[in-house]
């Protein structure tokens, strides 16, 4: 390795075998270097930077000590660069410009972006968002896909290791980097198919009805089953099916009843009547989640206001 020995006014290049440590050069650092190459003066660079003349030369020595190259040698009340200076410097202007570039906030431009969006939403939610979504967002971007990945409950996992980039549940997760904002009430009906039956006329007549649940929602509490059996009246399910779009299939045709979110009467349920449930019952919200490394990020955050109006479109919710 080389060093530098100040002799008579001069450095002198030697060798030595101390290990440079090139990660302690620092933004500030060389920002001083560039100052002192464009002023031309230790002193007229201090009072640029409204810092001391002292500090200015402690750092130049510093710089010294870690390229192992004079970069100024004093010329009466001036600096002159060295060669390895004018070199040097082209590096250090890049070097700062791309560092300013971390901590400034990129402008995003909805019509020159392109946009590749993964969301984990189960049938429900993506029957009813998603198609709405799609169309409300494709004419925005210069190009947009849209994949959804339909896990029963979507989870913290898939958001963390970047799997989705967006997650849409009715669950609210306790994790502290996992952001989420409510979308709308799962306000909660009974449907039932008008050419078998009418509306279930009271309490009686719901838990004597034979009922479609959802299978996976088992392993959850505070559903309209453990409503039910915390009051005493446990109602009979007749069929348990694996996921929201099979409800149509099993209860045309019966009279049975299902109770579902009220919203999917815009879906899957369109060609089935509905009722009020006899009892009172609130089944929390629907909520967008997100990975908090996208909390401030400007594509994110326009892709989530996206989301919000589409839900202000719908009906009555």
């Amino acid at each position: 390795m080389r060093f530098l020995l100040h002799q008579n006014n001069r450095w002198v290049l030697m060798l030595c075998m101390k290990k440079i440590d090139w990660l302690s050069l620092d933004g500030k650092s060389l920002r001083v270097f560039l100052t002192v190459m464009e002023v031309g003066t230790i002193t007229g660079a201090a009072d640029k930077l409204g810092i001391t003349q002292s500090a200015v030369s402690h750092t130049v020595e510093k710089l010294r000590e870690v390229v192992g190259d004079p970069l100024f040698i004093r010329s009466g009340r001036t600096v002159s660069p060295t060669s390895y200076s004018y070199q040097m410097a082209e590096k250090v202007e890049r070097i700062l410009g791309e560092m300013k570039s971390l901590v400034q906030t990129s402008s995003f431009s909805p019509l020159e972006s392109e946009i590749d969006l993964v969301i984990a939403a189960n049938d429900f939610q993506s029957s009813l968002l998603m198609p709405r979504f799609y169309e409300q967002v494709k004419g925005k971007l210069k190009r947009f896909s849209l994949e959804v990945i339909s896990p029963q409950v979507p989870t913290v996992e898939l958001l963390r290791e970047k799997k989705c980039d967006l997650g849409i549940t009715g669950f609210r997760p306790d994790s502290a980097d996992i952001m989420q904002r409510p979308l709308f009430p799962m306000n909660t009906v009974v449907f039932y198919d008008p050419t078998m039956r009418d509306a279930p006329k009271d309490m009686e007549d719901y838990l004597h009805s034979g009922h479609i649940g959802l299978s996976f929602l088992r392993r959850f509490k505070g559903g309209v089953d453990d409503t039910l059996e915390s009051r005493g009246h446990p109602r009979r399910v007749e069929i348990s099916v694996p996921n929201f779009s099979s409800f149509a299939t099993y209860l045309r045709g019966t009279d049975m009843l299902a109770t579902l979110p009220v919203l999917m009467r815009l879906t899957e349920m369109r060609d089935f009547a509905f009722a009020p449930l006899p009892f009172p019952f609130s089944a929390g919200k629907m909520n967008m989640i997100w990975h908090q490394s996208y909390q401030e990020d400007e594509q994110h955050k326009w892709l989530r206001k996206e989301m919000i109006e589409v839900v202000h479109s719908f009906p009555e919710k």
